[in-house]
């Protein structure tokens, strides 16, 4: 029988960050991106990938929207932002920080 090893969450989750961005640079529908094998992978990470990623969004603003959701059931983006990247970044920084997944 195989022995599956497991990585570290942080380097299994920069793995496929990885991938998922060299895949989906040239696209711009967030359905092709967000149905991408490594960014779906990531959402199966679940709760733990969330500091992850609000660590990346906070970094460079990106398609991590639909995974945050996902994952998190909330959307802390209103109405009048919906669609705007940077807005829609910081909203989910601030959510984070204000559940101290984030530093502040």
């Amino acid at each position: 029988m195989p022995t599956t090893i497991l990585k570290p969450i942080h380097e299994r989750f920069q793995e496929l960050d990885d991938d998922w961005k060299s895949r989906t640079g040239h696209l711009s529908n967030i359905g092709q991106i967000s149905l991408v094998f490594s960014y779906q992978s990531i959402i199966g990470l679940e709760p733990v990938a969330v500091p992850l990623i609000l660590a990346e969004l906070e970094n460079e603003t990106d398609h991590w929207f639909w995974a945050l959701e996902a994952i998190t059931g909330e959307n802390p983006v209103c109405e009048n932002n919906a669609g705007n990247m940077d807005a829609s970044a910081k909203a989910w920084v601030d959510w984070g920080r204000q559940r101290g997944l984030l530093r502040k």
